[in-house]
């Protein structure tokens, strides 16, 4: 089950044909339905909306236990949901997993559903399949030179409302992606050490991201909840953890100790 869980192996590939059936009778029952959490959710052995086993770089859906009781906690769906990417250079040793995970606990701390996923090529039917749940979509990528023409680029492009880039001083940046960048996370920002009012700077660079992406809210505490969840997520001892996109060689804390103990009344 661990090495499903992590994306190593995948036996049983999913059936093609029943894909679109089962996405189509979701949406003619109005969507956010169990044939939608099927087609999209990945068991460790593949989903329908991919058409193949799960592997390192699996594009299914991979909600952690909290996101995937959502509707019976009471999470809002937006109105209109956005489509937030988040992009590094590949290895580029930016805190981009971090920048991934901030974004989708940020989310779940302000009870809004929110998708995330793991796409190498975004093309435009991706995304907008992804947007029928009704929750916001979270998109982790990198280089997209090397998967697509700039024209394709351009179609895409407009179906993202918010584009996260983060980068590191003496590290090249992704010329690209600073292109379109809605809002720029500075590694050095996030590993700052506490000021003199205690507040580390992570907690502040999560207040900026929260603001960017509209997120309303989250006082302090459930800033400093979140950072603390961060801060503890679990890490792989092999592989690649599908949810949180955490690999076994990745670090976490920029030199801040692990927390011992959550912050007062935060919650999950």
């Amino acid at each position: 089950q661990a090495m499903l869980r992590f994306g190593l192996v995948g036996t049983k590939l999913c059936p093609r044909a029943l894909a679109r059936p089962l996405l189509s009778r979701a949406m003619t029952a109005g969507g956010r339905t169990a044939d939608l959490d099927a087609y999209f959710d990945c068991d460790g052995r593949g989903c329908l909306a991919t058409g193949t086993a799960c592997h390192a770089e699996c594009e299914g859906r991979h909600l952690d236990d909290v996101e995937r009781g959502r509707r019976d906690a009471g999470f809002r769906y937006p109105e209109r949901p956005s489509v937030v990417v988040t992009a590094s250079r590949d290895m580029g040793r930016t805190a981009s997993t971090w920048v991934f995970n901030a974004v989708r606990l940020l989310y779940r701390q302000a009870r809004e559903a929110c998708d995330s996923y793991w796409l190498r090529r975004l093309e435009p039917g991706k995304v907008k399949d992804r947007l029928r749940t009704g929750a916001h979509v979270l998109l982790k990528t990198h280089e997209w030179t090397a998967e697509m023409s700039q024209k394709e680029f351009d179609e895409v492009r407009p179906m993202f409302s918010h584009v996260v880039v983060s980068v590191r001083e003496g590290f090249p940046v992704d010329p690209e992606w600073m292109k379109v960048a809605t809002h720029i996370i500075r590694f050095e920002d996030i590993v700052a050490r506490g000021t003199s009012d205690g507040e580390a700077g992570a907690v502040r660079v999560l207040r900026g991201l929260a603001a960017h992406l509209g997120i309303q809210g989250l006082d302090d505490e459930g800033l400093r909840a979140v950072d603390y969840q961060l801060m503890t997520l679990p890490m792989p001892e092999f592989g690649c953890d599908q949810t949180t996109k955490h690999w076994h060689f990745h670090g976490r804390r920029g030199g801040r100790p692990q927390p011992t103990e959550p912050p007062t009344s935060s919650r999950a």
